[in-house]
């Protein structure tokens, strides 16, 4: 047995701390810190599975000392034998993390092993976005009656805001200021912030009201958003609306797609960088930097089709084995 084993069964009144005790007070601290309740069911997930598999490997219900380099580099290991995206591999790098950071925060470990772990390498694709004609032409082609004015309302609230699905489901009444046309938003980690609304939103959000009041009546102010029963609309039919409206235009038709429409139009029309990340809501301007490479390929591939000059350029060969540069002649 290990000097730490041995210290655990002295704290523990000659019983092992097994891993598994933590978990209930970590999900709490992650409700204290304002986690949302998908992020607590994700990150317990992970780490019971984290602990399975570590069980697994030990024969026995891993404790606390067992929370080392070697066992966590395993479980890595293991998850990346299951052939996950890096992304998700990353996540789950996070989680632990984070675990043992909660773990030293209340004096169990003296340092965070994970910190020793190589982090996954993960390559970020460019989003896909929509094209600014073809939505103006879908958005447009909705009519007034129900449920296509809702569908229209927060089509154009998400794209006129930014909005992310949640942060657009999550609003109130009293949140949107029809006179001055902003919303006021309440982001990841419970973040505030005020963002503006384009008028053709606020115009579809009043049309809505209207249509809402009158298909029912007896509803509350809120929530804002109402299913086709008169029932909080959820983000799950949320997003099948948006599929629906928009899915013949981007097949991953999604929430987030016309976020990052809402992003990508804006930086092309030459909008400041640090104000569309004020508007997304982003912590780190690093991940608003995305969208400059999604404008810049879209330029370049603008100037392929259009320009004149922009056919590829002649080898040596073509123009006669000369290595002077060749003037194309205007």
């Amino acid at each position: 047995m290990s000097e730490m084993q041995a210290q655990d069964r002295d704290r523990a009144g000659g019983e092992v701390i097994s891993l598994e005790s933590f978990l209930d007070a970590y999900v709490q601290d992650l409700t204290r810190r304002k986690r949302s309740p998908h992020t607590q069911a994700a990150y317990s997930r992970d780490l019971s599975q984290a602990f399975a598999i570590l069980g697994n490997q030990l024969d026995r219900a891993p404790g606390i000392a067992d929370w080392m380099y070697e066992n966590l580099r395993d479980i890595m290991y293991r998850w990346a034998a299951d052939d996950l995206a890096p992304s998700t591999l990353q996540r789950k790098r996070a989680v632990l993390s984070d675990f043992s950071k909660f773990l030293w925060r209340n004096g169990a470990i003296t340092q965070n092993p994970v910190a020793l772990l190589d982090p996954p390498r993960v390559k970020k694709p460019l989003p896909h976005i929509f094209t600014e004609s073809a939505l103006a032409e879908s958005l447009d082609s909705l009519g007034d009656a129900w449920p296509n004015v809702r569908d229209r309302a927060l089509l154009e609230l998400l794209y006129g805001g930014g909005l992310r699905i949640s942060e657009a489901l999550g609003l109130s009444l009293t949140d949107i200021d029809m006179r001055r046309g902003t919303a006021r938003v309440l982001g990841k980690g419970s973040k505030e912030r005020v963002v503006p609304l384009s008028r053709a939103s606020l115009q579809a959000l009043q049309d809505y009201l209207t249509s809402r009041g009158r298909q029912f009546p007896d509803c509350p102010a809120d929530p804002l958003w109402l299913s086709d029963r008169g029932k909080p609309l959820s983000r799950f039919r949320a997003a099948k609306i948006i599929k629906l409206r928009l899915g013949s235009l981007l097949p991953e038709a999604s929430p987030h797609k016309l976020r990052h429409s809402f992003a990508t139009h804006l930086l092309a029309r030459g909008a400041d960088l640090r104000a569309v990340q004020e508007l997304l809501g982003h912590a780190s301007v690093r991940t608003t930097e995305r969208y400059t490479h999604v404008t810049a390929r879209r330029l370049r591939e603008a100037y392929q089709q259009a320009h004149p000059h922009a056919d590829e350029p002649k080898t040596t060969d073509e123009i006669g084995g000369d290595n002077t540069p060749q003037r194309t002649e205007p």
